[in-house]
């Protein structure tokens, strides 16, 4: 590849998440979308809308490029069912194939550990899709951090209440076996966010949610935990998919296209320091530094101000469309990942430690990726039929 060529990439699953991928890829200039991958009669709809070639397997794409005497693609996205993950993953990498994989990295730490080894041997560069760190909203959290003094607490909800469509269109959610529950499929995207914030988690504790769905017995709803970092902060959390609420990042944030914006909506995340207390998505900064006061104490009034006058601003800058930047500069090699699969197995770890809590009625240690044994072998067979088999 030519610097000044645009990247060549295939999106790889056209669920929910996929497509969003490949529009973003179509408007930007500096990247071309090569094929779809997907078994589904939609890849094909799809494909013919976006002007693009489709294939019904990995293999088959190898194939159609071997015999044209193409080359491989630059880099893939990976959007297919999180148990898949990690086996597509070493797929393409076994090819030289650069991969952004949406979170989770796998369902699997042996996995997940096994498939970071593997790019190193193939020299693979792998870019972990917690896109959210790319938000403007984040990005302005992290700036603004030293307003509250030493970070003492945090506090933090993701609450809503997902619709029937959202499981009937992929029934894979509805089991955690298979990468399903708001605990795996959407907690894992906050922890992270906390984690990029405030540094790693260290201890968990957590109790899960009342069930709503009867008919979804295998998929939990959601949980409240306490949280504990390895710098002192501590911190609750609370995730629901089963409640009527607009507490999220989505609706404070405006992220996703299906769910409204509120731009009025004030604290998904509380961070609670030494000198005062930060609100966001709203950055409402609560404080006493412009009293004539010897000390800050309930004795004085708590003054407020915001640091962003408009939030509405902060949200036309897209996340995906950053996130996509930032891989092809990865591809190029003008850019370290700036989410590394090291710290996707950390995201992993908290939310296995946050399961182990729920199972044991007991707080549990997050364990170090260090400490994970790879298992090469099931990331070596059996890929997933339908995507990376010949069938």
């Amino acid at each position: 590849m030519i610097a000044s060529n645009p990247v060549q990439l295939i999106v790889i699953g056209v669920g929910l998440i996929g497509p969003r991928h490949a529009q973003h890829i179509l408007q930007n200039v500096d990247c071309e979308l090569l094929a779809l991958i997907d078994p589904s009669p939609k890849a094909v709809e799809l494909a013919g809308e976006l002007n693009t070639l489709c294939f019904k397997s990995i293999d088959k794409l190898f194939e159609y490029l071997e015999a044209n005497l193409m080359p491989y693609p630059d880099g893939a996205i990976i959007c297919t069912p999180n148990h898949t993950h990690a086996v597509i993953a070493a797929s393409l990498a076994s090819k030289g194939v650069n991969l952004l994989i949406e979170k989770p990295v796998s369902t699997s730490l042996e996995e997940a550990k096994a498939l970071q080894q593997f790019v190193k041997e193939q020299k693979v560069k792998v870019l972990i899709g917690h896109h959210r760190r790319f938000n403007p909203f984040i990005m302005a959290a992290k700036e603004n951090l030293h307003h509250v003094g030493e970070i003492v607490a945090i506090q933090g909800t993701w609450a809503l209440q997902k619709p029937k469509s959202y499981f009937e269109i992929s029934p894979w959610r509805t089991d955690v076996r298979t990468g399903g529950g708001a605990l795996l499929i959407n907690l894992i995207h906050d922890i992270d966010l906390l984690q990029y914030l405030f540094g790693p988690v260290e201890r968990v504790y957590a109790e899960l949610l009342k069930k709503q769905r009867k008919e979804y017995p295998n998929a939990d709803e959601g949980a409240c935990m306490t949280l504990r970092f390895k710098n002192g902060i501590t911190g609750t959390f609370i995730c629901a998919d089963n409640v009527t609420s607009p507490f999220n990042f989505e609706v404070g944030t405006g992220e996703n296209p299906l769910i409204p914006f509120d731009h009025q909506l004030e604290g998904f995340y509380k961070v609670f320091g030494s000198k005062g207390t930060l609100s966001i998505p709203d950055f409402t900064l609560y404080h006493q530094n412009n009293l004539d006061i010897t000390e800050r104490s309930w004795h004085s009034s708590v003054e407020r101000r915001r640091l962003l006058n408009d939030t509405r601003e902060t949200r036309k800058t897209k996340p995906f469309d950053t996130q996509l930047n930032h891989f092809i500069d990865v591809i190029r090699g003008k850019a370290q990942p700036a989410c590394t699969i090291s710290d996707g197995i950390r995201a992993l770890l908290c939310v296995d430690a946050v399961l182990k809590s729920i199972e044991s009625d007991l707080p549990q240690k997050v364990d170090d990726v260090e400490a994970i044994a790879p298992d090469y072998d099931a990331i070596g067979v059996n890929l997933p039929k339908g995507y990376a088999s010949t069938t």
